[in-house]
């Protein structure tokens, strides 16, 4: 899974947290701080996937220095932080799939 699929599942949240909030604006009775509380998950889930991204960018940049000899750069060094932009990656895939999953599940339930 890459960050491309991550971002498009992100983009259809966003554009039905939108949906969401329009048809809350209708209602009289609708908080405000519910459209604070969408924007705010959206933003945080953005900067996650980006700093998922900069994990892997990093990790792929420490790794070319080291294989081309930079001074400073330790083999354990370059070992963590592949395995930290794996696990990053992977917790990353696994929470898109469950929110893939609740979503399925919600769009699954009778109206």
């Amino acid at each position: 899974m890459s960050i491309n699929t991550l971002g498009g599942v992100l983009d259809q949240i966003q554009s039905q947290a939108r949906q969401v909030s329009d048809v809350s604006s209708l209602n009289p009775f609708a908080s405000t701080r519910k459209t604070e509380s969408n924007s705010q998950f959206s933003n945080i889930l953005l900067n996650s996937i980006n700093n998922i991204s900069d994990m892997q960018t990093q990790a792929k940049s420490q790794s070319q220095a080291y294989l081309s000899g930079a001074e400073g750069i330790g083999l354990n060094d370059v070992m963590v932080s592949i395995q930290k932009s794996s696990v990053a990656l992977n917790l990353g895939v696994q929470v898109r799939n469950k929110l893939v999953s609740a979503y399925q599940e919600i769009m699954s339930m009778p109206v």
